[in-house]
């Protein structure tokens, strides 16, 4: 039921930085679906091969995926809940595409398929609300966790790492944030408030919506601060 949920909810999503599904179905006792092929790399192998890129690239590939989730928000009350770079894919035209909607959650559906008692999420990027289970989140869980990808991009280093899925839970729960200059050390401050803002504690200190983030993300490209205070 989860499965065929995701391809349903996945078959919606018609959008430029969006890897949709087409097809599903059952083949034996095993179920398959079809998706848009992309021809490129994921961010994480992108990341290995070439290290943490430069602020300006970083923030136009997140700013892409930004305007993505803000559409799958305001078209579908879409939360995708898994977003980290081996979720983003560079096409070969240098197109970020945001893939696999499985943890997705539509709130405006009353669905009952998410397990109870299981941590769905890769707790590296999870924010503080997911990684506590809480039930009433919206949109800032992705915010924080785009904000989890960029600073990866940025720094090469996730901000919370850990030996296990408890310590690294405790770290993005109560810990401050490790100050990303310690790894880059020529990181505008424009980019520094917008790593701040997103990766906030409380979902309350984050952007209040998905368009004011990007206008601001538009503004640090453009060498100017950031208009959250």
């Amino acid at each position: 039921d989860r499965f065929l949920s995701e391809v349903r909810m996945s078959a919606r999503l018609d959008h430029p930085n969006i890897v949709a599904a087409h097809d599903a179905g059952e083949d034996n006792g095993i179920y398959f679906m079809a998706m848009t092929f992309v021809e490129g790399e994921a961010l994480d192998r992108r990341l290995e091969r070439l290290g943490p890129m430069k602020e300006r690239e970083a923030l136009g590939i997140i700013r892409k995926v930004a305007g993505a989730l803000a559409w799958a928000w305001e078209k579908h009350k879409l939360l995708h809940r898994d977003i980290k770079p081996s979720n983003i894919m560079m096409d070969k035209d240098g197109t970020p595409r945001l893939m696999d909607m499985g943890l997705s959650k539509s709130l405006k559906e009353n669905t009952h398929l998410t397990m109870s008692a299981t941590l769905l999420g890769t707790p590296n990027y999870m924010s503080p609300e997911q990684a506590q289970g809480e039930k009433d989140i919206d949109f800032r869980t992705d915010m924080y966790s785009l904000g989890t990808t960029l600073y990866h991009l940025i720094t090469g280093k996730v901000p919370f790492a850990g030996s296990s899925i408890v310590e690294v839970i405790r770290k993005q729960v109560s810990e401050p944030l490790p100050n990303p200059r310690d790894f880059t050390p020529d990181l505008s401050d424009g980019c520094l408030k917008l790593l701040e803002f997103m990766l906030a504690k409380k979902p309350e200190k984050r952007y209040a919506d998905w368009a004011s983030l990007i206008a601001d993300m538009d503004r640090v490209m453009a060498g100017e601060p950031p208009t959250k205070t």
